[in-house]
């Protein structure tokens, strides 16, 4: 798998989602990693914002914990998968990794 992490110079929100399915692109080997002050356990469904301070104007999109690592006390890494659905953003998100690099 490849993930790109998600830089700390983006805001980035997530709260759980409850009761829904969604349907993980198992066939695309990328996602991304965030680096949280939380765990989170593997299989949970999250709903992701990610966005600049600066500018206005958010990426929104479910996503599934795929795993979590704790770094120290407190800080943990989640890796997470997003649906097929959702390649369009993702791209968007990538586009915006690579711009802050």
């Amino acid at each position: 798998m490849k993930y790109s992490r998600i830089p700390s110079t983006l805001n980035v929100r997530f709260q759980e989602i409850e009761d829904v399915k969604i349907r993980i692109a198992e066939n695309v080997l990328v996602g991304l990693v965030h680096r949280s002050d939380s765990p989170v356990e593997p299989g949970t469904n999250l709903a992701i914002r990610i966005g600049m301070v600066s500018l206005s104007g958010n990426i929104e999109l479910p996503m599934k914990v795929i795993k979590c690592d704790k770094i120290s006390d407190a800080e943990f890494d989640l890796y997470l998968n997003y649906s097929e659905m959702d390649f369009g953003k993702i791209e968007e998100i990538e586009d915006l990794i690579r711009d802050l690099a």
